[in-house]
């Protein structure tokens, strides 16, 4: 698992190999929970679920096209950060923390083939 950021900021990313695709879990906040789910098969091509009311889509469409330019393969992003009454800086902050845990993770994998 790997994470960054401290306290109700932290952020974890939690990554599962299926096949040749890769199945990433970024949660964090107050409360983990599954806001969105983005599969990512070809660079632009997204399928987003999203639970209603909620806002994490944006973070896991925007951490599946990072990934996805790297590794090349399919890829599901599961996505649920919460924090209650977040200020723009908080959810900047989350998302910048979410950004670190997938930076981290790059290092680990190896290049699109």
């Amino acid at each position: 698992m790997i994470s960054a950021g401290e306290g109700r900021y932290t952020v974890t990313l939690q990554s599962h190999k299926i096949g040749k695709d890769k199945l990433v879990i970024i949660t964090g906040g107050e409360e983990e929970h599954i806001g969105s789910a983005t599969l990512i098969e070809e660079k632009g091509h997204l399928q987003t679920m999203i639970k209603k009311g909620h806002k994490d889509h944006i973070v896991s469409e925007r951490m599946a096209n990072i990934i996805y330019d790297k590794i090349g393969n399919d890829l599901l992003v599961i996505c649920g950060i919460h924090v209650e009454n977040a200020s723009k800086e908080e959810i900047d902050s989350l998302v910048h923390n979410a950004k670190e845990c997938v930076e981290q993770f790059l290092l680990t994998v190896g290049e699109k083939k």
